[in-house]
């Protein structure tokens, strides 16, 4: 590769990321009905720049929350190897929950519908793999009970981002309360029955190699 190309390869990437940047700072801030001139224009860049990003709208939200999963689950990557296995996995969950409330408006608009899309998708198993690693982690080291998955713990704190956002007013350490209730709901019980059923995978949900 030239040193022109790699020029133009690293100019193209600048304003991909300046795009998305522009983008999650308008959507946190005003919600998604945001025209996609105003995220040109805040990104400093033309509509056609914009658009030989992300074909559509669609695709730029995509990458926006699809860029914020692969945040968290980069940072799950980084707790890998620490020291205490359990606050390693309760960590991650808590620096989720707060990801998810920064950016509460753009993850509350998002439907169920977009689940399907392929890039979300991908993220959503990035994420789901690294939770389970370390939780796997956290049940060779006891402190998390051995009969829970990573897509369990995953609605579980869906339920605690649905607190955290409908309760605040009520007690703004809603969302430290529902964690701690996680952490107790997981921590194991000497003679405790085991759970019923089975633990949940991605396969579950149609991923297909999960």
């Amino acid at each position: 590769m030239s040193v022109e190309e790699r020029q133009l390869r690293s100019d193209a990437q600048r304003n991909r990321q300046r795009l998305l940047d522009a983008a999650q700072t308008l959507f946190r801030e005003r919600g998604l009905d945001v025209g996609v001139a105003e995220i040109a224009e805040a990104a400093g860049v033309g509509r056609g720049t914009l658009f030989r990003n992300f074909a559509s709208k669609e695709d730029l939200i995509a990458a926006v929350v699809a860029e914020r999963m692969h945040e968290a689950a980069t940072r799950g990557e980084e707790l890998m190897d620490a020291e205490d296995p359990g606050e390693a996995l309760f960590g991650l969950l808590r620096e989720m929950l707060g990801l998810q409330q920064v950016d509460r408006a753009l993850f509350e608009a998002l439907g169920e519908t977009w689940l399907g899309n392929d890039v979300i998708r991908a993220a959503q198993a990035r994420i789901v793999d690294v939770l389970g690693r370390l939780l796997a982690r956290a049940q060779e080291a006891g402190a998390v009970r051995g009969d829970v998955g990573a897509i369990d713990v995953l609605v579980m704190f869906k339920g605690a981002c649905i607190a955290a956002t409908s309760y605040a007013h009520v007690d703004p350490a809603i969302a430290d309360r529902q964690l701690d209730l996680m952490r107790a709901s997981l921590t194991p019980v000497p003679g405790a029955p085991r759970l019923r059923g089975r633990a949940p995978t991605l396969e579950d949900l149609g991923f297909e190699d999960g």
